[in-house]
């Protein structure tokens, strides 16, 4: 496993965003830095890393290893979740909550690996809820909207989550908010629903998917 440096040391970018650190409904402001970096390391050139970190990239393969994954239990068997799990602060790893937090963050690995580039503070349902071409249509329809936000089973949460990433071409989302509605699927998975309803999984999507879809639309 490569050496471990965390974000704060000889960095030259601030990694979140202002708008991001108000969005971030499920991760902690250091664990989505952490992730910020592993991703990428995951997937930048060494060029364009170097203009943002000393830090190395990951060996060549190891993001292909993490999208050949089709489960999160798999995705915990790689190097690239590994190197995840260890760029994390201590206190996420330290919880009474680890096991959940293994798969929160192995899911997280799986599909932030599927993202091959970003853009800073965009949200992964105001990605959705944009025109696509110039149809007068959201690129995922509110039909397959209203599915990814009715997953039971982080199988089928996976699959819809990698089919709402194509049809964005895998592209101009934020790493870090995307991984926030993975992990507070996750938390509502488990049973444990915020008590502040803009803080739930259902709100933070539709919002920002209707907030988008209402920039091209006209509803009566």
């Amino acid at each position: 496993m490569s050496d471990v440096v965390t974000p704060e040391t000889s960095e030259k970018e601030e990694l979140l965003t202002e708008s991001e650190k108000k969005a971030l409904v499920g991760l902690k402001r250091d664990e989505a830095a952490a992730l910020r970096r592993w991703w990428q390391r995951l997937t930048l050139t060494p060029q364009e890393l170097k203009a943002l970190t000393p830090q190395p990239s990951f060996p060549r393969g190891v993001r292909a290893v993490l999208r050949r994954c089709d489960s999160a239990d798999a995705a915990m068997l790689t190097q690239g979740f590994r190197e995840l799990w260890a760029m994390l602060p201590e206190a996420t790893k330290k919880t009474e909550y680890q096991e959940e937090q293994l798969q929160v963050w192995s899911c997280i690995a799986l599909i932030s690996a599927e993202l091959r580039k970003e853009e800073k503070g965009v949200s992964l349902a105001k990605r959705l809820g944009q025109q696509k071409d110039s149809t007068g249509k959201p690129l995922m329809s509110e039909l397959r909207f209203q599915q990814l936000l009715s997953c039971r089973t982080p199988e089928e949460f996976i699959q819809r989550l990698r089919r709402a990433l194509a049809l964005a071409n895998k592209q101009d989302i934020s790493v870090v908010l995307l991984a926030s509605v993975i992990a507070l699927w996750w938390r509502e998975h488990r049973g444990r629903l915020s008590a502040k309803p803009t803080q739930r999984l259902g709100f933070v999507l539709a919002n920002d998917y209707f907030a988008a879809t209402s920039r091209y639309t006209h509803r009566d």
